[in-house]
């Protein structure tokens, strides 16, 4: 057993035992509703207390001066105490060690990414490779497949298009099975659309390339580190990722079209909205979200319509 694996132990039995004195067992809690508002609000509250007492034993007022000196040990044990209720918390909402190790390593990845994201894009804008605009889903990897066939195998019958999915299953369901399928990991096991990794690579030395997705991490916390994880496990070549649920906009706001060599989407009214503003755009054909009828009605004229595979787009020198 680890360190960390101890300390986990050592603090699960207190838990443990804590309840038990009250009636309780961790297994009441994590099923019923009212207990476990009930129970997070308390170790919350104390929590919260234990990281203004860490704050207490160090001279941080402007304003004043501490009369006694800081004591090293006492901050740490401080620090103890706060670890200790947080340890608690995650035990009392049914989180094993190994939970906590996998989200701490995917978290952490996520805010290393966070971290370089503005520096990174600060140096994209400053330097003189063009730069290049491309979704993820439905242009690299494949969606709506990939949903269709969770929710396929979820309700037992086959869905070949979102609209088919959206006429034969109530609003309801369509709500539960969006939220099921975003936390439930799928988005990192996704398919690579046939060429694009090829593709990716072939562009990658010519272009800054920017990901930018509208993947609702802000909602499903998952989603970024899932994110990350199927362009790593899949080895696609880029230089940012970007999360923005108005992705048009974020690239009309922030940039000029010269300095954009192109962007790719498989949304309509996107590759429509980027045109009207003077950008390169090319729109990824999916015939899951929209019919060959729709897109002839809806689609800009002057947008070139990507309709084989990434690789073969740039074999024949559309990019």
């Amino acid at each position: 057993m680890d360190k960390l694996e101890e300390i986990y132990e050592i603090q699960y039995k207190f838990t443990k035992d804590f309840f038990e004195k009250k009636g309780l067992t961790l297994e009441d809690i994590k099923n019923d509703k009212d207990l476990k508002i009930k129970w997070n609000k308390e170790y919350i509250l104390a929590l919260s207390k234990e990281v203004y007492e860490v704050l207490d034993e160090i001279d941080w007022k402007s304003h004043t001066t501490k009369i006694t000196e800081d004591v090293d040990d006492n901050i740490l044990e401080e620090c103890v105490d706060v670890m200790k209720y947080l340890l608690g918390l995650m035990q009392l909402n049914g989180f094993s060690i190994d939970d906590i190790y996998s989200k701490f390593k995917d978290k952490s990845k996520v805010v290393e990414a966070k971290f370089a994201q503005e520096e990174t894009m600060n140096k994209i804008k400053a330097s003189n490779k063009p730069i290049a605009f491309i979704d993820i889903d439905g242009v690299l990897a494949d969606w709506p497949g990939g949903f269709l066939e969770f929710v396929s195998t979820e309700l037992g019958e086959t869905f070949t298009t979102i609209t088919q999915f959206k006429e034969e299953v109530p609003k309801k369901q369509q709500y539960k099975l969006k939220s099921s399928y975003r936390t439930s990991g799928v988005k990192a096991e996704l398919e690579v659309l046939d060429g694009a990794k090829e593709f990716m690579k072939g562009i990658c030395e010519k272009y800054s390339i920017v990901l930018l997705t509208a993947r609702p991490y802000k909602k499903y916390f998952r989603i970024y580190s899932d994110t990350l994880k199927w362009l790593s496990d899949n080895d696609i070549c880029y230089d940012a990722i970007m999360f923005d649920e108005e992705k048009e906009k974020y690239i009309i706001n922030n940039f000029e079209p010269e300095q954009v060599a192109f962007c790719i989407d498989d949304d309509i009214n996107n590759a429509n909205k980027l045109n009207d503003n003077g950008f390169k755009v090319y729109l990824k054909k999916n015939l899951g979200i929209y019919s060959e009828d729709t897109l002839k009605r809806k689609l800009n004229s002057g947008i070139e319509v990507l309709d084989k595979t990434l690789s073969e787009t740039k074999r024949n020198g559309t990019n």
